[in-house]
């Protein structure tokens, strides 16, 4: 069969958008290769999930406070620098090769940090190397990762494979969680290594004999590496609807994560409930989230930028609600702030996808990153700054209405508006 492009993109020129290769994709619901590489995705963030947490409880229980926050920080620094020469390389060569070699890398780092534990080689040195080279993967291949769908299924298709991938990615982290700790508890730092070692093996081998990519992408020339980063800066400058897009999805997270991973944790603290009460307000997050993406995917709507935009609107006066001093009215909060996350996630991102130009899509998907990694770990310290000088409510408030703000101005953007 001929190469056709997939119509929903040939209009932004003939180097911009994916060519069919071969037949044109199945159903969804019976794409089996979709299926299991959305399958695998969630439980690499499950083994994710678990080697964060015996991480985390193996740099407190073993060294200094001053010296766990930097490993536990370890591998944001080397994202951070890499993560736009990844949009690059992103945008140049065949993604399934730069993942399978990014996920064998992550692996062996793991298999061999979990030989080096038990052999008695353990401490900062080991943790800090490993959170390096691991970050490093992560900068490198994140971007090529955003792309995967692209290749896969028909544009009409990319916003219920973003649901499927966040139900799979908010279950795997709540489930995995506990058992990190169940696993540090029973095994060991290298037992919970060589389980998230085991799940970057499974990634690779599904996407060297499972996956076939059905589109080709476009690739960019092979220009200087400078060159390539300002033709992405000059492809935002140009097209606004893209531009739009890229700041909303990079400002999110900035107002969402201080009051999600500080504030209810400073709310529960300060009000004398117990730890008890910050996980059940997790879960309630986690439950909105997977009860929002399920909706968002049976939820077809006209313009889904704008929406989910307006829908976040909501989200920042939520935020603002998780300040209150009431059990009931925090959990009540922090499920409509799930609610909101897991629908606006699935329209917003099935959208980035489909309005992006795929020949630009993992530089635009590096910088994207690149605002989280920025801007999030300033947030928070500045959230708990305010709280210290106020209170936590009047710092919740702050945020949320920054946050509901922000998304309507987004939301009454022309170049929001005119997506469909």
């Amino acid at each position: 069969m001929s190469a056709e492009p997939d119509t929903a993109t040939a209009s932004a020129g003939p180097l911009a958008h994916p060519t069919l290769v071969g037949e044109s994709p199945p159903r969804l619901g019976r794409d089996r290769m979709v299926q299991a590489w959305v399958a695998t995705m969630a439980v690499s963030w499950f083994g994710d999930a678990v080697w964060t947490v015996a991480l985390a409880w193996t740099a407190v229980h073993t060294l200094s406070p001053a010296m766990a926050g930097l490993v536990l920080g370890a591998e944001m620094l080397p994202q951070a620098v890499f993560v736009l020469v990844g949009g690059v390389i992103a945008d140049r060569w065949d993604t399934r090769r730069i993942l399978v070699t990014g996920r064998l890398v992550q692996g062996l780092v793991l298999v061999g940090g979990a030989l080096a534990w038990s052999a008695g080689v353990r401490g900062a040195p080991l943790l800090l190397s490993m959170g390096v080279v691991l970050g490093t993967a992560t900068g490198l291949t994140l971007p090529a990762s955003a792309t995967l769908s692209r290749q896969l299924v028909r544009s009409s298709d990319l916003a219920t494979v973003s649901g499927w991938s966040q139900i799979g990615g908010r279950l795997a982290r709540l489930l995995g969680a506990p058992a990190g700790g169940m696993a540090v508890a029973v095994a060991g730092p290298s037992g919970a290594m060589l389980a998230n070692a085991v799940t970057f093996v499974a990634v690779a081998a599904v996407l060297t004999f499972v996956v076939r990519p059905r589109y080709r992408m476009p690739r960019t020339p092979h220009s200087s590496w400078v060159s390539s980063l300002r033709d992405g800066a000059a492809y935002l400058r140009r097209d606004e609807s893209a531009r739009l897009l890229v700041l909303g999805l990079a400002a999110l997270n900035v107002f969402v994560s201080p009051v999600i991973a500080l504030g209810v944790a400073l709310r529960v603290s300060g009000s004398g409930w117990g730890p008890a009460w910050l996980g059940a307000a997790e879960a309630a997050f986690a439950t909105g989230a997977i009860a929002g993406s399920v909706l968002a995917i049976r939820w077809r709507v006209a313009r889904p930028a704008q929406a989910g935009f307006t829908v976040l609107v909501g989200q920042g006066l939520c935020l603002a609600a998780t300040g209150i001093g009431s059990r009931v009215t925090l959990i009540a909060a922090m499920a409509l702030v799930g609610v909101a996350a897991g629908s606006a996630s699935v329209w917003l991102s099935g959208t980035y996808q489909r309005t992006v130009a795929p020949s630009h899509l993992g530089r635009v998907s590096s910088v994207s990153s690149l605002g989280d990694m920025a801007l999030v770990p300033l947030a928070i310290p500045a959230f708990g700054a305010l709280a210290a000088g106020s209170s936590v409510l009047a710092a919740a408030c702050v945020y949320g209405a920054a946050m509901a703000a922000l998304c309507l101005w987004f939301a009454t953007r022309p170049g929001i508006a005119r997506l469909r």
